[in-house]
């Protein structure tokens, strides 16, 4: 019996690894707030911050909550024979990943968001990762990896 209806690489990257990240991004985070918000846009050129307004802490604890939200829609997304559904959470999220990399442009600026060498782990995430996931993303829609929805070797569509 099927357990998805995406071929065998994207299965493992949205319904894997994805969800494995974002439960890290939410660990890491809740660990250390202050530090996962100072990180998510570094300013070489400012002191180091040392104080968290409440609303800077809310917002921050807001966002882990929503990374804590997309892990568990990314395992039902994309273990589902339901190839609609899987299409359009890829989908949903394609045009998302977009967004997340221009919040962190407008939050690091254009001198920094255009000199990779001297981004920290953080920027690489929001930035490399999510264009990483952004093509995957619609690769898997187009079919590069095999149709969505296809059980492999038996030449019939699931749904």
């Amino acid at each position: 019996m099927p357990y998805s209806c995406l071929p065998t690489y994207p299965l493992i990257l949205f319904g894997v690894i994805e969800p494995a990240l974002l439960i890290w991004a939410y660990i890491t985070g809740l660990t250390s707030p202050l530090h996962f918000f100072t990180s998510q846009a570094p300013n070489p050129t400012l002191p180091p911050t040392t104080t968290f307004t409440p609303q800077a802490e809310a917002l921050t604890l807001q966002l882990l909550n929503v990374l804590l939200l997309l892990a568990p829609m990314s395992l039902i997304c994309c273990w589902t024979t339901n190839s609609t559904t899987t299409k359009w959470y890829l989908i949903a999220v394609a045009f998302a990943d977009l967004g997340h990399v221009y919040a962190t442009y407008r939050g690091v600026g254009y001198e920094y968001f255009v000199n990779p060498s001297g981004w920290n782990d953080m920027v690489w995430g929001n930035v490399g990762v999510s264009l990483f996931l952004h093509v995957n993303r619609w690769a898997a829609v187009m079919g590069v990896f095999g149709r969505v929805g296809v059980v492999e070797g038996e030449g019939r569509k699931r749904e």
